[in-house]
């Protein structure tokens, strides 16, 4: 379900004009703490000076590995993760997404997650 949102300031790398009717897409990613830097400087070669980061924990019922908390090991399948919010032009968005699945290539695919809405200035 796409939702229309009041969209200010920039998207992403562009100043949006009053008025101006800018298609955009919310991008969100969660990604592990250890690929955003590379993420980040990949955005930031495209162009894009502005997001959103906010830590998150995942559950992932895959993946369960033992952990240890004051001499006590334990099962867990949560781990920790990264949440990127940018805002993107609707025609970037493909490069975009083929950009970061190209950084998480060379790790597991499933620590990625990408996925958007449409935003339109109203």
């Amino acid at each position: 379900m796409s939702a229309p949102l009041h969209l200010g300031g920039m998207i992403g790398y562009q100043n949006m004009d009053p008025g101006g009717g800018a298609d955009a897409k919310l991008l969100t990613l969660v990604v592990p703490p250890g690929l955003f830097d590379q993420i980040k400087q990949a955005l930031a070669a495209f162009g894009v000076r502005r997001m959103v980061v906010t830590q998150v924990y995942r559950v992932d019922d895959r993946d369960n590995r033992v952990e240890s908390y004051r001499g006590q090991r334990f099962e867990t399948d949560v781990s920790s993760g990264l949440r990127v919010e940018l805002l993107a032009r609707t025609e970037d968005v493909t490069d975009l997404v083929r950009m970061i699945g190209s950084i998480g290539a060379n790790h597991e695919a499933s620590n990625i997650q990408i996925w958007m809405i449409d935003a339109r200035r109203l």
